[in-house]
């Protein structure tokens, strides 16, 4: 066996999955989230991601129906690859975000 065929643990896969990842599961944890917890205080399921897209089409999101949750949906989740992305770059440089990447995640 050579040197070379041994794999290092500590290699990266790369840019592209750890922000699809990373993205992938913020958005589904967060999305879910706020469903569930204003879902408790009496909030519809759909006007979460209603919600979402009156940040661009102001209060008629909410008499837009499945488009304007769809809209939402799009735009939470633009979010949440958008702040994978910015950890994943701000990571390169400030290299303990990756020792310590579930705290530093969670903050």
């Amino acid at each position: 066996m050579h040197a070379n065929s041994i794999q290092n643990p500590k290699k990266t896969h790369g840019a592209v999955p750890a922000i699809l990842w990373g993205g992938l599961i913020v958005g589904v944890l967060d999305l879910g989230y706020a469903i569930v917890a204003y879902g408790l205080k009496g909030v519809k399921p759909i006007e979460i991601p209603q919600a979402i897209a009156s940040g661009l089409l102001g209060m008629k999101s909410f008499t837009g129906g499945a488009s304007t949750a769809a809209l939402g949906v799009v735009l939470h989740f633009f979010i949440a690859f958008s702040a994978a992305a910015v950890y994943y770059l701000a990571s390169r440089k400030l290299t303990f975000m990756v020792r310590r990447a579930v705290a530093c995640g969670l903050l």
